[in-house]
């Protein structure tokens, strides 16, 4: 009797913090990506142009490059529960800067510090904490869950933003007062997060590796060494190129199907709420198949719906195709995307590495939001007669998925291989 209700106790200890995750990291990115929402209304309020906005971004990009890494190893020398209370709160009150509408060099600024906080003291303690909750079978539905719940909350947030933008008049006090929302909201969930998460130090997934908190050299040292590692991050690598590139099916539903600019919007939401479904039944499947199997498949269902759109010329009349098959990209996408970190643990990558782990992994597997535009804009450019870019892209696309595949396997083997060797 006691260990059960012990056990319901865990469980909701433990189902308490994946919402307070999966809320702070659905609001956390809102404000560095402002302009992905309210272009316009910050351009006009702001007083700023396309170029100042496009440094904005790249201020972003670059301090994602350089702190993704050290970011990992802060993840396993300080307490996750800390570093991510301390980073909602701090990008709050940065929001609260923001809603001054202060001075381009200031907003640059505020962007730095931003980047700073997201990657070198939230994203690896996130995916850590996560690592640590959940137990070693239920790895696929935890990260599934928080990529959903991520999901949920960014659209719940979002609309409620841009209805208080609307109701407010959609002029420079409207954004300012979103702005605040948004920031008041990251300030309640930082507190959430410092009441609500455990603090990892004494749970039995660090107490099992008995090497302690290692110095950086070594940590790195140990990480680099790690085969499954490099494969975890070029499987996620491949996996991500996709999900920056579905990014360009708005354009491709105007320019080649020929539908209205606001139906490609729409279907790129659509795509979006597919998350909040597809990832935690990717989890859920993955803790069923194993990782590894679950991605393999999805990248092989991706790879074929990219090559219909590399091989199929596209036209108005093809319409439900390009209506399902986005869906279905769509699906495969956050799927991937809710469960290619649970392959640490099917790794077995040591647990008190699963920081410095991760900000390798993210520091590469992440850069195709660095090159994959300048591909695309450099295809459709050179190929635009009757969306022959488009298809040449689609089918660049086809081939990380398949690199995927190829690479999924390789995992797999190693995988089978260490096991064989333990027993």
């Amino acid at each position: 009797m006691k260990t059960a209700l012990q056990d319901k106790l865990r469980i909701l200890r433990s189902s308490t913090s994946l919402i307070v995750l999966f809320m702070g990291g659905g609001c956390i990115y809102i404000l560095p990506y402002l302009s992905s929402y309210f272009y316009i209304p910050m351009k006009d309020a702001m007083h700023l142009d396309n170029m100042q906005i496009g440094l904005m971004g790249s201020a972003l990009g670059l301090t994602s490059m350089i702190f993704y890494w050290p970011g990992g190893w802060v993840a396993d020398r300080v307490s996750p529960r800390k570093l991510i209370a301390f980073s909602m709160v701090a990008n709050g009150l940065l929001g609260f800067c923001l809603a001054t509408i202060p001075s381009f060099k200031l907003l640059l600024a505020i962007q730095l510090l931003m980047g700073v906080f997201l990657t070198l003291t939230y994203w690896s303690a996130l995916i850590k904490m996560v690592r640590l909750l959940a137990p070693s079978d239920q790895q696929g539905r935890y990260f599934g869950i928080l990529e959903g719940g991520r999901n949920l909350t960014a659209v719940v947030v979002v609309a409620a933003g841009l209805y208080l933008f609307d109701w407010l008049g959609s002029n420079s006090h409207g954004l300012r007062w979103t702005i605040i929302m948004f920031s008041a909201v990251m300030l309640a969930i930082g507190i959430l997060s410092w009441v609500c998460l455990p603090d990892p130090t004494a749970t039995a997934a660090t107490a099992a590796d008995d090497k302690g908190k290692l110095p950086l050299p070594e940590a790195i040292g140990r990480v680099m060494r790690i085969p499954a590692v490099w494969l975890a991050m070029l499987i996620i690598l491949c996996a991500y190129v996709t999900s920056v590139g579905i990014t360009y099916l708005t354009p491709y539903a105007t320019d080649v199907y020929k539908q209205s600019v606001v139906f490609g919007g729409l279907l790129y939401t659509i795509m979006m709420w597919t998350g909040i479904f597809a990832s935690p039944m990717a989890g859920f499947l993955a803790d069923r198949w194993t990782t590894s199997r679950a991605i393999l498949w999805l990248l092989v269902a991706l790879a074929f719906c990219l090559l219909l759109f590399a091989i199929v010329r596209g036209g108005p009349h093809l319409f439900l195709l390009l209506l399902i098959n986005s869906i279905l990209i769509g699906c495969a996408i956050y799927a991937l995307r809710g469960i290619y970190y649970a392959l640490l643990e099917e790794g077995a990558i040591p647990v008190v590495l699963t920081g410095t782990a991760t900000g390798l992994i993210s520091m590469v597997a992440y850069t195709p939001d660095v090159f994959i535009p300048a591909i695309a804009g450099h295809l459709l450019d050179r190929y635009p007669a009757g969306g022959l870019g488009y298809r040449y892209f689609f089918l660049m696309l086809a081939i990380f998925a398949v690199a995927g595949v190829g690479l999924t396997l390789l995992f797999r083997n190693r995988i089978s291989a260490r096991l064989v060797k333990e027993s």
